[in-house]
This record gives C-alpha cells, sequence and structure tokens, in this order.
C-alpha cells in the first residue's frame, strides 16, 4: 500500500516539477520576446525607411517586425524537428529555445544598413545584412545578456541565417565556418574605428582559440587556406540552431502578411499567368500584381519599371502561393519541409521557382536527414488534376535529382 502510495506520489511530482519546467521556460521565452522586440523596433523602422530609398528593393518582400514575429514561431517548430531528428549526434539535439527566440526577432534588423558603412544601392545593403544584424546583437550586449544566453551565439545566429550573407552554405564546412567568423571580426574591427567610445566585441573563444591548421580548399583544391580549429560540439549546437533558424526565416507565410519591405501592401491576381509557359519568366508577362502605399495610393508592378528582371513579380506571385511548415517524420526519421500550394493551377513556374529557393536551404543540410513534400490544395477536375500532376511529377523528380533528397507531392483536400 505505502509502495502504490510512494509510487504515485512520484509521479505527481514529476509531473508537478515538469509543469513548472513549462510554465518557467514559457515565462522566460516571452520576456525574451519582448525585450528583444523592444531592442529590434528601431532597427525595423529605420530599414523600412531605407528601403524607399532603393528602388531595387521596392519590390522586397516585407523583412521587418511582422516578419519577425512568424519567423520566431516558424523557427521554434523547426527546432522542435531538429531536435527530433537529432542528425545522429546529441549536440544537435540541444536547442538553447531562449537564444534562438531573439536571434529570430532579431535577424533581420540588419536590414537597416547599421551605421558603420555606406550603401549607395539597396542589393549591396541586403547582401550585408545578416552581418549587420549580427552587429546590432553585439550593440545591445548588455540587455540581450541580461536574458540568460551567450551574446556571441546570438550573434552567429544572426550572421549564419542567410547563407548568401554569412557564406556558409554547408553548416558542417569548418572552411565555410572560418570564413564566416574572419568577416564578423572584420566588421567589429571597422565598427570600432568608427565608434571608438562605444566598442563592441566578438568572442569566439567558445568555437575556437583561433589556432589554425593548413588544407587545400574546397573552392579552390589548388590553394591552401587556414582553417580554424573548432570545438566540434559548440559548432554543431550553433549549426542546429542555425539550421531551425533557416528553416524558420525560409516559411514565410506571405498570404498572412502580403506586404513589401517599404510596407506597401501586394495584392496578387492568381488568374493572371501565361500558360503554357517555357519558364517563369514568360509565365509572368500579363501578371496583374499591384501594390498598395500607405496612402493608399495603388500602382501596377508592370507599369512603375520596378521590376524589370520580372523577380518582383515571381516572388509575390510565387510566395503568395505558398504556405510552408517544418516538421518530424517519424516514419522516415527525417526533418521534413511542407509546401502546401494554395493555387494549383496558378503561377506553377513561379511557385517552384520560390520552392526551389527553399530547397536551397535543406542543401545546407545535405548531410544530415532531410526530405521535401508537396501539398496541392483544392478541388479539380479530372483533365485539370492530370495537367497539374504532370507538372508537379516532372518538377519533383527533377528537384530531387538535383538536391539529392526526397521531394514528393500529393492532392489534398483541406
Amino acid at each position: 500500500m505505502f509502495r502504490k502510495f510512494f509510487g504515485a506520489s512520484l509521479l505527481f511530482l514529476f509531473a508537478f516539477l515538469f509543469l513548472f519546467v513549462q510554465t518557467v521556460l514559457a515565462a522566460d521565452i516571452s520576456t525574451a520576446t519582448e525585450v528583444a522586440k523592444n531592442l529590434s523596433a528601431k532597427y525595423y523602422a529605420n530599414a523600412k525607411i531605407r528601403a524607399r530609398q532603393f528602388v531595387d528593393l521596392r519590390t522586397y518582400s516585407d523583412h521587418g517586425e511582422n516578419h519577425a514575429a512568424l519567423v520566431a514561431i516558424k523557427s521554434q517548430e523547426a527546432a522542435d524537428a531538429v531536435e527530433q531528428a537529432g542528425f545522429g549526434n546529441p549536440w544537435y539535439s540541444s536547442i538553447d529555445r531562449i537564444e534562438l527566440q531573439i536571434a529570430a526577432i532579431m535577424h533581420d534588423t540588419g536590414m537597416d544598413g547599421g551605421t558603420f558603412k555606406t550603401y549607395t544601392d539597396g542589393n549591396a545593403l541586403r547582401k550585408d545584412h545578416s552581418l549587420n544584424s549580427a552587429i546590432h546583437v553585439l550593440e545591445n550586449r548588455k540587455a540581450i545578456a541580461a536574458l540568460g544566453v551567450n551574446v556571441d551565439m546570438v550573434a552567429l545566429d544572426c550572421m549564419g541565417h542567410s547563407k548568401s550573407c554569412s557564406g556558409v552554405r554547408d553548416l558542417t564546412s569548418h572552411e565555410q565556418w572560418t570564413d564566416c567568423f574572419n568577416r564578423i571580426d572584420a566588421a567589429v574591427e571597422l565598427y570600432n574605428k568608427k565608434y571608438p567610445a562605444a566598442q563592441i566585441y566578438f568572442d569566439k573563444s567558445i568555437w575556437t582559440t583561433g589556432e589554425t591548421y593548413k588544407k587545400f580548399s574546397e573552392k579552390n583544391p589548388k590553394q591552401i587556406v587556414e582553417i580554424y580549429n573548432f570545438n566540434r560540439e559548440t559548432l554543431a549546437r550553433s549549426a542546429a540552431t542555425i539550421a531551425a533558424l533557416r528553416l524558420g526565416d525560409a516559411n514565410r507565410e506571405a498570404a498572412q502578411f502580403p506586404y513589401t519591405q517599404g510596407g506597401e501592401l501586394i495584392e496578387v491576381d492568381f488568374d493572371s499567368y501565361v500558360s503554357p509557359a517555357k519558364n517563369w519568366q514568360a509565365e509572368i508577362q500579363r501578371a496583374k500584381i499591384f501594390m498598395t502605399n500607405e496612402d493608399g495610393i495603388r500602382t501596377s508592378l508592370l507599369t512603375q519599371g520596378v521590376d524589370t528582371n520580372g523577380y518582383g513579380r515571381m516572388y509575390m506571385s510565387g510566395e503568395g502561393n505558398l504556405s510552408m511548415s517544418c516538421v518530424y517524420n517519424s516514419e522516415t526519421q527525417n526533418v521534413r519541409e511542407v509546401f502546401k500550394i494554395l493555387h494549383g493551377k496558378s503561377f506553377p513556374l513561379s511557385t517552384q521557382e520560390c520552392i526551389e529557393e527553399r530547397l536551397g536551404e535543406l542543401d545546407t543540410m545535405k548531410k544530415f536527414p532531410v526530405e521535401a513534400h508537396v501539398k496541392i490544395l483544392g478541388d479539380y477536375s479530372k483533365n485539370d488534376k492530370k495537367k497539374i500532376s504532370r507538372i508537379y511529377s516532372r518538377y519533383c523528380k527533377d528537384a530531387q535529382r538535383k538536391h539529392q533528397f526526397p521531394v514528393t507531392f500529393e492532392f489534398v483536400k483541406e
């Protein structure tokens, strides 16, 4: 009798402790969220103003406060999948959720261009935005450290969230990580030269002592480069966190917040595509896409000379046709990226181009167990379903061959 009572009491105690820990964690994330939002607000406000200064940023999709809030949700979702997959290594299964939350909220603050460099065009600013975000984190070291997280890890998360800006296209490449760390160090040095009275610093000692070894370069096998000796455990932990952040960032829901970086509302007529089309450039030639500014003035993306290469129309129609999420597939034990296509017949090539952009994020995790699955929503006639099936069957086969991980599709009624 005593044994049963004792066992029941232990179960109750463990249950209470579990709920207590979960409550404390939730409260910590809530506090971290508010602090990060407050720190980020001025940067995102400035980023919106800067976007209006450059024509090449006018069609760039929103990377402001609302986007950051969604990325925070999606990154935690992706972290669940990454931790469950574990990648066969416990180092990848211990993501600091508070660190991830702060990084997710601050990851695009660098779209304001920072203050220690001068930009004359929007594309150059955009290429540096993750580096500038890392600097903003370091500028706020005291406030972020008060939340009980490692500030340098948050800065690296922000730097690493963009594969193109950070240069880390393979999360296991020590050569690419070495270049990434060196770029942060160089930016800090440049910042401190401009602001000698407001010094910042980046402490990389948790990843490396700075000792190096020489090897032939991955980019050029004839060239010898110096690579940092990394602590594999801490680098793996950062790689897992950044993987979750990259997936969270990729899983934007354009339909939930259809705005540009400058704050203009995007309206897409999903019946205005060219079909059949040999490529997405031909597919968007008759696209009816409008932007409405904060004064209520509506302009056409086709007539304002702001989208000469068509990328704005392609991304607006493709991303606007997608809803994305990241889950753990218990059957395959893979991290699964799920793409829901809202309009199966609409802008298929533009939609696929936007899916490709996301598969590129999975490519950075290509040594890990990943997969992609496309769900085509809606009810279609037999003839339409046959046409759509032909298009996406071909695409999935090509994508699987290109990316070397499973890419599948199905029709789903929701």
